[in-house]
């Protein structure tokens, strides 16, 4: 009852943050953006509490159910987005693509199966926290970056043909943004790394091969190394601006895919959610 209230709390919470935060933007409030952190600062947490209690109460780290996913990964990309807000208020921006993202995939999770899933025992190891908390800070980065990368079109849309407002001057330069968008691309990309070789010891040990060629693994590789041409494209060819921007963007719908569009469409997976026993997994 507790971690069903809460959840709904952060839900209208973050419901509530996304309005004032599109609002502000629309509008060129810079209160509605203060007004929308008073939401989101208390909401993510209740989302702790939800995180730590769901890890309590099943014994294991938050990764085995659409649900306890969007709880993960949410709490990974509104961390990163209080951080934010405690280390420079000029970039609450990065919140009005954050926010919504982890409204959604929180109320996907609720609508899909919030109830506590029973864990294959042999997936309890280690490996499992080292793993999903990797694949977590990843998706948490990527999601941060998508958020800088619609900061900075935004921005950068005012100082074209319009004189900017004093709303979008306290917004840092884009050369700031764009810096900041960087940084978190390098950081998820290391966390993707360690994930997937994380994931493929833990697999040895498990199915008794490092790669099997499942469709979660095969789309986490593209994704890996989309994000790694995507480094290259800024280090060597000198790629930034608007093109990276937009590139950031769009780069997250591979996460997207490989977190929760796998589980939608394919059943021979063997990251599938909710098995209770190995054969189960195996089928």
């Amino acid at each position: 009852m507790l971690e069903n209230i809460l959840t709904w709390s952060c839900i209208y919470s973050y419901t509530l943050a996304s309005i004032l935060l599109l609002s502000g933007f629309i509008f060129n409030k810079d209160k509605l953006l203060k007004l929308a952190g008073y939401f989101v600062i208390p909401a993510f947490a209740a989302h702790t509490v939800i995180f730590v209690m769901r890890w309590a109460a099943t014994g294991y780290f938050p990764a085995n159910s659409e649900f306890e996913n969007a709880i993960t990964g949410g709490w990974f990309a509104i961390g990163f987005t209080v951080y934010l807000f405690i280390r420079n208020r000029a970039l609450t921006g990065v919140a009005l693509f954050t926010v919504p993202a982890s409204l959604l995939f929180l109320g996907y999770g609720v609508m899909k199966a919030p109830d506590p899933l029973p864990l294959a025992a042999s997936l309890k190891s280690s490996w499992l926290v080292i793993h999903v908390l990797f694949a977590q800070l990843a998706f948490g980065a990527y999601a941060i970056a998508s958020g800088m990368g619609l900061l900075y079109l935004l921005k950068d849309r005012k100082m074209i043909g319009e004189r900017m407002s004093s709303f979008y001057k306290k917004i840092p330069r884009l050369e700031v943004i764009e810096e900041n968008m960087f940084r978190f691309v390098v950081y998820g990309f290391i966390a993707d790394a360690i994930m997937i070789v994380a994931g493929a010891i833990w697999a040895k040990d498990l199915w008794g091969n490092y790669w099997g060629w499942d469709p979660v693994e095969v789309w986490s590789l593209i994704s890996w190394l989309l994000y790694g041409l995507s480094i290259h494209l800024k280090v060597t060819l000198g790629w930034k601006g608007r093109r990276l921007a937009w590139l950031m963007i769009f780069l997250l719908i591979t996460v997207i895919i490989t977190y929760w569009g796998i589980d939608i469409v394919v059943e021979n997976t063997r990251h599938i959610f909710g098995v209770t026993s190995l054969p189960d997994l195996m089928q």
